[in-house]
């Protein structure tokens, strides 16, 4: 069974590759998903 961890407070430059890779290096991440602006496409500051 899987967990969900909310982030927030994060830049808006920070994408999907980076939380992932951020997180990588405390265990396997299976996905992350920064959620996005859908009218700018800037990040929302949470994932």
């Amino acid at each position: 069974m899987g967990n969900k961890l909310y982030v927030g407070n994060l830049a808006y430059s920070v994408r999907d590759e980076s939380l992932q890779e951020a997180f990588g290096q405390f265990g396997t991440v299976t996905s992350a998903k920064v959620m996005m602006d859908r009218e700018t496409g800037r990040s929302k500051g949470f994932g």
